[in-house]
């Protein structure tokens, strides 16, 4: 008998814990928010998953969705200050989310599986967050980060296939993951910030002599303004719409690789009256070049022609793309460069 009341005791009990999994609910534009106290103390809450997450639920938010700063529970007023593991997973008519400058966290895949969650406005302030917060959510196309934000890590929203700009605020001073969004065709940064900036949508540093990184997406013409030294390298590689580029006679060094991906590329300029170093080969500085196909034209100025023709590496063998021992080799064939009869002068460049 005491055995059997024991179990009926703990089945009441987990009964309990898992039909009331929040404190409280509130209504807000017409959808139910559900919410933990954080703290009594210092009067704080978060919005969590209807119910239990091992039960999943039907979820009820529908349209755009501003989370309120503060709630009011019991005569007692909570500020909002996280967004809990899960919190809106599974919301598929979300469109929306506008956060509070209250919000400091947003946990775990708090927004999984919101397909049509195409709008999000953060928080002023940086947020830290959870793994996976936009897993699945492949309609996100504007955001709008923090203004006080210090660094960005845009993985965030590499599930998305329609996000293809992206601004970065003034106070930025660290970007991540920028090539894990496919779609992304430009970044602009905020003319204030001191650590980057942008040219017609392309990354680089404050001052324009290094350029960070082309978005994947980017399309059409880049051309690469005059007074820029340093290629980071990668930068290009991914960016396989590209139909021509133009370097500027100020680049110092461009690796091989760079158009080795490139099936659209159709002509490269450089405007440098010597051929840039693009790798190394037994230690020794060469112009070489790894393209998709061997149709691309190289423009480069008539009183270098033919400069440029000797140069050009014409014979298959292995590259560096570094001038170090324990740098990794590529073994290139004559297949994959482009042919030396291809060179034109230019006598004045448009």
């Amino acid at each position: 008998m005491i055995r059997n009341r024991i179990t009926l005791c703990l089945y009441f009990l987990s009964m309990a814990f898992s039909v009331a999994a929040h404190d409280f609910v509130v209504s807000q534009g017409g959808n139910k928010l559900y919410f933990d106290i954080t703290s009594k103390s210092e009067k704080t809450a978060a919005v969590v998953y209807k119910g239990s997450i091992a039960e999943k639920q039907i979820a009820e938010v529908v349209g755009d969705l501003e989370i309120p700063a503060k709630v009011k529970h019991d005569n007692v007023v909570y500020t909002v200050t996280g967004i809990k593991d899960k919190a809106f997973c599974d919301a598929v008519n979300l469109t929306g989310i506008i956060l509070p400058a209250t919000v400091k966290t947003i946990g775990d895949f708090a927004f999984e599986g919101c397909t049509s969650l195409s709008k999000i406005v953060f928080p002023g302030s940086d947020v830290v967050f959870g793994q996976g917060v936009f897993y699945k959510c492949s309609a996100i196309k504007d955001v709008t980060l923090g203004s006080d934000w210090t660094k960005v890590n845009l993985e965030m929203f590499r599930w998305s296939d329609s996000l293809t700009s992206v601004f970065i605020p003034a106070k930025v001073k660290k970007i991540q993951n920028m090539k894990r969004l496919k779609t992304l065709e430009s970044i602009e940064v905020d003319q204030n910030n001191t650590r980057f900036s942008s040219v017609a949508g392309v990354l680089y540093n404050k001052n324009r002599t290094d350029m960070y990184g082309c978005p994947r997406n980017y399309q059409g013409v880049l051309k690469i303004p005059e007074g820029t030294q340093i290629l980071t390298r990668g930068a290009l590689i991914d960016c396989t719409n590209i139909v021509a580029i133009d370097f500027p006679s100020s680049l110092n060094y461009v690796s091989f690789r760079e158009t080795s991906r490139m099936r659209k590329l159709e002509w490269l300029v450089f405007r440098g009256e010597i051929p840039l170093v693009t790798a190394y080969q037994k230690g020794q500085e060469c112009f070489v070049l790894q393209v998709a196909h061997q149709n691309v034209e190289l423009m480069v100025p008539k009183r270098s022609k033919s400069v440029y023709k000797n140069t050009l590496v014409q014979q298959s063998g292995e590259f560096y793309e570094v001038k170090d021992d324990g740098a990794i080799p590529y073994k290139l064939t004559l297949e994959d460069m482009p042919l030396a009869k291809r060179v034109s002068g230019v006598k004045q460049f448009d």
